[in-house]
């Protein structure tokens, strides 16, 4: 019984412990520390080896780029066009291609809301689709 009294104490205190331990979710008092924050960890993510990664913050930049087309990404264009012109996967590159071309002009996407709602499987297709009909092709009124 004491055994089992000194096991449980020992249990809580650890638990105790631990829960103190963990560092508290980071709070941002603007977005502009956010979006600071944001771009740091897509400016690292670019410059990975691992393509899903690379894709995501292409996707996260477009995305960041329409909701807040003030916002200057500069700095991830600049890491996009390196993805664009030198990643040996002939899709990553395409979808790269597209980032840029949303990041440069966000105001032509903004309003399409099947790229503004897509999830990040469906993200890249969408915006190619959007390019293709609307500035790729010929359109006759």
């Amino acid at each position: 019984m004491k055994t089992r009294i000194a096991l449980m104490t020992a249990i809580v205190l650890m638990a105790i412990q631990f829960t103190f331990a963990v560092e508290p979710a980071k709070k941002f008092a603007t977005e502009e520390q956010k979006i600071a924050f944001a771009t740091t960890n897509l400016l690292a993510a670019l410059r990975s080896n691992n393509p899903g990664l690379i894709e995501s913050a292409m996707r996260i930049t477009a995305q960041m780029k329409m909701r807040y087309p003030a916002v200057n990404v500069s700095e991830l264009i600049s890491a996009i066009n390196k993805v664009w012109q030198k990643h040996p996967s002939g899709s990553t590159r395409y979808k790269a291609y597209i980032a840029m071309s949303i990041c440069e002009n966000p105001e032509w996407y903004a309003s399409e809301e099947s790229i503004v709602a897509a999830n990040d499987e469906t993200f890249f297709r969408a915006a190619s689709n959007y390019m293709n009909q609307h500035f790729l092709s010929a359109h006759v009124k």
